[in-house]
């Protein structure tokens, strides 16, 4: 009877697998179609694994070998020492807690299980302690490669922000698994973790890692040979935990991103709306989550300062894996969603979760404390919630703060942009700040580029203050358009020397003008000449010069046409007189 009623059981659970699956792709496959949903598929996780999973396991391999280095060495020892004072006051747990702490800030979320399996580093907590540990490691899990692949977007101040978010995250998560712990056990508070717990197997707690006084055991070998083990074993954790995430970026990162992201836009109908078509390329998806999301965007507003709602996605993937979840960033800074804000929230929130889902439950069933798992998951979540929206608020007081000490306008204007004389005219905003700065925002008509300057002392040229632009001898690299294709702008180099840039005017009328070459997202050239700005009662200076530019480029392309035509007819010319020379040489 009850086998009967176990394969009933199996049977129903299959049929409802069954549904599921069909319903979620069969939902994306009616709105994509099912080939062009299978390719999307197909190339969203090839792409995600040539371009992030193993960058993302570079850092890990580089990451796993300095912490490793920092263990063998006892920075780790003296980090914890330096924590120590803090870990009473702040989390409830004893100063040994720190080296959990950083390990798992230097490596991943697994590392706690080994660590709060040991005893000589248990013994140190009450039960009720040694139970919120698993959200006080997490809490820090994939920390140094969560920090360094936000700076390694172009961000600085936004992760430390981020990581500011996730340290108030992990006091919150630590303190409410420790009271409902304490909730549903209230003798926890005075048992020790080594003392009566049954551990999975009924085995005691291992002693496996540390000495007597809690201190990690150290080698005898030489300092070569301590750094290259260091170095070596280091690197192979960091491969270890850069295939572990593949799966995750895969499997999650592509179904999320399917769920996010939309089809690709090709005109407009007769309404005006847009036309959107599925071609079975990587990245494209039905847009459902933003679709949810935008109707409560007023709460992931205001909690996060989410700018899209697509943005969402992000933690929702960190609670299953982090890593998966940092997959997702490059493709937002390429749709131009990304901020320091959305940076320093995602910081936090991924740091804070890292895939609780999976370790919270694994670390407590190897400790026998299954009961507590739903506490752990709900600590964690309420303390990745905390952490965003600590971070993003203090990202929005210390950027107000600077805002206080920056420049501030003087004038500005709306000036013509011509690029080689063209007749086609861009609408550029040049704004003059206090600090005898200019910036000229949108220039090349692309929103949200802008080229940000200064006068030379000597003459009137130009001087690129870009954050972004690199000085290459004479020439300013500065970018365009990121997402330019063949054939479009992406990026320039500025020749400004001499009277290849000048600027003239004032608020009333002006100019201003640069020398550039033009390339595509290929890197390929495809123009040079002066682009302008003109405003006011200000007269174009680039007119003559820029002819003559023009008939530069006419003369070599006819150059090359010639060559090409009349070089093969020379050479034949020769041959001929070759052929004949030789003739009469044998004569």
């Amino acid at each position: 009877m009850e086998k009967k009623e176990n394969g009933v059981k199996k049977l129903l659970a299959g049929i409802l697998c069954l549904i599921i699956v069909v319903a979620i792709f069969g939902g994306i496959g009616s709105v994509m179609g099912l080939p062009n949903m299978l390719n999307t598929i197909m190339h969203t996780a090839h792409d995600l694994l040539l371009n992030t999973v193993f960058y993302l396991m570079g850092m890990c391999v580089i990451t796993g070998a300095l912490g490793k280095i920092f263990v063998e060495f006892g920075v780790v020892d003296l980090l914890q020492r330096l924590l120590r004072p803090v870990m009473r006051p702040v989390f409830n747990m004893p100063g040994v807690a720190s080296l959990a702490a950083v390990l798992t800030f230097l490596s991943d979320n697994p590392a706690i299980i080994a660590l709060s399996q040991d005893k000589g580093f248990a013994r140190y907590f009450k039960k009720y302690q040694h139970v919120s540990l698993v959200n006080f490691g997490t809490a820090f899990g994939m920390g140094l490669l969560v920090l360094v692949f936000m700076i390694g977007q172009g961000y600085f101040l936004a992760p430390f922000v981020g990581l500011g978010g996730a340290l108030f995250g992990c006091v919150v998560a630590t303190r409410l698994m420790q009271y409902f712990t304490l909730k549903m056990y209230p003798n926890y508070k005075h048992e020790d973790a080594t003392a009566i717990t049954e551990y999975k197997g009924g085995e005691a707690l291992p002693d496996v890692s540390f000495s007597e006084d809690g201190n990690e055991k150290k080698s005898d070998d030489s300092l070569f040979v301590r750094v290259l083990n260091a170095m070596l074993d280091g690197g192979k954790d960091g491969v270890t935990i850069g295939l572990a995430i593949i799966p995750g970026v895969l499997i999650i990162s592509t179904l999320v991103m399917m769920l996010t992201f939309g089809g690709t836009a090709e005109g407009v109908d007769e309404m005006g709306n847009e036309i959107i078509v599925y071609t079975g390329g990587a990245f494209q998806g039905t847009q459902l989550l933003p679709w949810v999301a935008g109707k409560i965007s007023f709460v992931f507003e205001w909690l996060f300062g989410f700018s899209a709602p697509e943005l969402v996605a992000f933690p929702i993937t960190a609670l299953g894996a982090v890593g998966a979840a940092l997959g997702l960033i490059p493709e937002f800074a390429a749709k131009g969603i990304i901020d320091g804000n959305a940076i320093a929230v995602c910081t936090a929130m991924g740091m804070c979760w890292s895939g609780y889902l999976s370790t919270d439950a694994a670390t407590l069933d190897s400790l026998g404390y299954r009961p507590l798992v739903p506490k752990a998951f709900l600590s964690s979540f309420l303390g990745g919630i905390s952490a965003g929206i600590i971070a993003h608020w203090v990202y929005v007081a210390i950027v107000a703060v600077m805002t206080m000490f920056e420049a501030s306008p003087v004038w500005s204007v709306q000036t013509q942009g011509t690029l080689c004389n063209s007749p086609q005219h861009q609408q550029v905003e040049l704004t003059m700040m206090d600090d005898s700065t200019f910036i000229a925002k949108d220039w090349f008509g692309e929103k949200g580029t802008n080229l940000e300057f200064r006068l030379s002392q000597q003459d009137s040229s130009i001087v690129v203050t870009n954050a972004y632009a690199e000085k290459n001898n004479r020439f300013f690299f500065v970018r365009i358009n990121e997402k330019a294709l063949q054939g479009e702008v992406s990026y320039a180099l500025l020749h400004l020397d001499n009277e290849y840039s000048k600027f003239g005017g004032d608020a009333d009328g002006g100019f201003m003008y640069v020398f550039a070459f033009l390339y595509d997202g290929k890197h390929r050239p495809i123009d040079r000449g002066y682009y302008e700005l003109v405003w006011g009662d200000g007269v174009p200076h680039t007119v003559e010069a820029e002819a003559y530019i023009q008939r530069e480029i006419a003369a070599e392309q006819d150059s090359l046409r010639l060559d090409s035509t009349y070089k093969t007819m020379g050479e034949r010319v020769l041959e001929t007189k070759d052929t004949l020379s030789s003739e009469s040489a044998e004569q």
